[in-house]
């Protein structure tokens, strides 16, 4: 969820909406929401205001307020990014995946240097993944979601260059168990169980969630009893 950048530009600084902009961002969400509405209404035309209100809607999981903001920002600024991006995600978690495309294409056509219309695309569309994925890495680098999902799309054509990029991918994040358990698991696929073993403990040292730490458990037992049998 990409939230905003910073306090809005107002057509008329000081005004009571402005105000009200200015310190729902010292406060807690709730109130941040309350002031919003209230500067909504005083403002009806600011995109800032209608904007912010459909984040921290989005940001408390009151999808049908965010849905209704984020479609209210974009009758005020039709490309407005984020906000593209945003109600794409959510048209997304309700599965109208067509509508989702729709809404990142347009993003993408908005703002063709902005990495995330080209990200959240990829997930959505496995036919131009990767060069959409590639494109969202050109524009943002450091970006793990990209690079991960590119790792998994280059281990199925190549299994160096995907292993490579997972491992790009888990640097970024170093304490991120997750990734260092796919990456465990890609190099037990491609029949290199020491370096699966390394990043397996490492994922085991750093996973705070029983679930998955005991999961993790059972792949080292059976990449050992593997290893004891040969």
């Amino acid at each position: 969820m990409l939230g905003p950048i910073s306090p809005g530009n107002f057509s008329l600084p000081g005004s009571p909406a402005h105000d009200l902009y200015q310190k729902s961002l010292t406060q807690g969400d709730v109130e941040a929401a309350r002031m919003l509405r209230r500067a909504a209404e005083l403002d009806p035309n600011s995109h800032e205001i209608r904007f912010r209100l459909a984040f921290l809607y989005h940001k408390m999981n009151f999808r049908e307020e965010a849905i209704r903001e984020y479609e209210a920002t974009l009758k005020l600024r039709s490309c407005h990014k984020k906000a593209l991006v945003n109600l794409g995600n959510l048209r997304t978690d309700a599965r109208d995946l067509d509508e989702a495309a729709s809404l990142y294409n347009r993003a993408i056509k908005c703002a063709p240097d902005f990495y995330a219309g080209y990200y959240n695309l990829a997930l959505l569309q496995r036919d131009q993944r990767r060069s959409l994925l590639e494109k969202s890495l050109t524009l943002k680098p450091d970006h793990f979601g990209s690079m991960y999902l590119l790792a998994r799309t280059y281990y199925q054509e190549d299994t160096g260059k995907g292993l490579s990029m997972m491992e790009k991918a888990c640097n970024l994040k170093k304490e991120h168990a997750g990734c260092l358990r796919e990456l465990g698991e890609l190099y037990i696929e491609s029949r290199i169980p020491d370096v699966a073993r390394k990043h397996l403990k490492r994922a085991l040292f750093l996973s705070n969630h029983p679930v998955e730490r005991r999961e993790i458990r059972l792949i080292l037992q059976k990449l050992d009893s593997k290893e004891q049998g040969k």
